[in-house]
Order: structure tokens, then sequence, then C-alpha cells
């Protein structure tokens, strides 16, 4: 076994275990602040979001100010002192009317402020850019690379260096794609954490990282290094015929 197996399996199983251990135990931040001045409410829309004028005719006319918006996902502070809002509906079908009861949590919830305020969120969308240019140019590289991959495998060429590089390559960019996609999610959500307090919630990780790119990329690497072992055991026999 060549030493960038030995290296790219080790990898493969650490990130599998860390992957297990991560969706069976929940991992959560404990601290957390509220002041009595923090409430959520449902209250009429302020001015700054929309605003309504009476005409002469006795009309009403509302006008909704521009706003910019971004998604972040919550968890509440207090469950125990959390009321539940819960929805209550009834469902008709062939066997009669049923009375369904859910509870309704919030996960993921979209934070708007007016566009007059809206200096905070420039630096969110211009991150949010930077980081789409990135993982498209990775994904149009990976492209060219299953191309190319794809037209050598239906050549023949299977246990030849070139393969080998191409599926090398494939993973180490899946893999960085990822770990570059839980970078920014880190920062974004450190940021988030230190200018925004919200009432009954914090702000927790958004962790939308597909774990299957770094599981399919470290594969990946692991099958372009089983490949060149093959190619050194077909020359190897070439030789000795």
């Amino acid at each position: 076994m060549n030493k960038k197996l030995k290296i790219y399996s080790t990898l493969f199983v650490v990130a599998l275990f860390i992957f297990v251990v991560h969706n069976v135990f929940y991992f959560n931040e404990s601290f957390w602040y509220s002041t009595p001045n923090d409430k959520l409410e449902f209250v009429d829309c302020p001015p700054e979001f929309m605003s309504r004028e009476t005409r002469a005719d006795g009309s009403v006319v509302t006008t909704n100010h521009e706003t910019y918006g971004y998604e972040v996902y919550v968890a509440p502070k207090d469950r125990s002192k959390q009321k539940s809002l819960i929805s209550t509906a009834k469902m008709s079908d062939s066997d009669g009317v049923e009375l369904q009861t859910y509870m309704v949590e919030m996960q993921k919830v979209k934070l708007s402020v007016p566009a007059s305020h809206n200096s905070f969120f420039n630096v969110l969308y211009v991150v949010s850019i930077i980081t789409s240019v990135v993982a498209l140019i990775v994904i149009v590289w990976i492209l060219c690379l299953v191309f190319k991959l794809v037209r050598s495998i239906r050549k023949g060429d299977i246990f030849v260096t070139q393969v080998s590089k191409y599926l090398e390559i494939t993973g180490i960019l899946l893999s960085a794609l990822y770990l570059y996609q839980t970078i920014i999610d880190f920062a974004i959500t450190q940021y988030l954490k230190h200018h925004i307090q919200l009432a009954d919630y914090f702000i927790v990780g958004k962790d939308e990282a597909n774990d299957m790119y770094l599981l399919t990329g470290l594969a990946l690497m692991i099958i372009s290094q089983i490949i060149l072992m093959g190619k050194d055991l077909k020359d190897e026999q070439e030789l000795t015929i």
C-alpha cells in the first residue's frame, strides 16, 4: 500500500467517524443572555417597514418600504419557559373528519431591516456572492475533469496514470469545496452572533455544507491510488511476459 493510499484511507475513516458522532449526538452552545426588554411578539408592522396613508375619500393606501433580509438558523434559548406555537386543523377524508394537532417550531427565519440600515447585511451579501462564484468555478472544474474521465474510460483506458490523476484532483476539489463552505458558514455564523441579539432565540450554525462532498472526495482519492496500484501491477505483468 502506497503512502497516499494510507493517508486517504485514514482521513476517510476519521471523517466518517466524525459525521456519525455529529449526527447521533446534538451539540449546541450552552451560553446565551437576555435582558428584560427582549421580547418576541406579534405587533403592527413598524412605520419603517410599512406605512399607511388615509386619503380624502377614506381609502387607505399601504406602502411597503424597501428592506434587506438574510436567512439565519435559530434555536430557542430556554424551551422550558417558551410558549409553543400549536397548529390544530380538521382534515376530511373517506373515514370522516380527523383533528390534527402539530407543534410548529422555528428553525430557519428571515431577518429584515429597512434599506437605510443595510450596511450590516451588505457584508453578508458580498461574502455570499464571493462564495457562490468560488463554488461555481470549482464545480465547473470538476465537470471538466469528469468529462475527461468519462472520455478516457470510453476509450478503454482505465488503469492509466491520467485516469488516476483525474480522480485524485476531482476528489481533492470536492473535499476542498466542503472545507471551504464549512469555514465560510462558521465565519458567517460567528459574525451574526456578534452583531445580532434576538429575543427568545439564539443563532446557530447553518451546517449547509454537504457531508457527501467530503466523503465522496476522499473515496475518489482512495480509488485513484488503487487504480495507480493496478497500473503498476499491469506494467509488471507485461514486463514478466
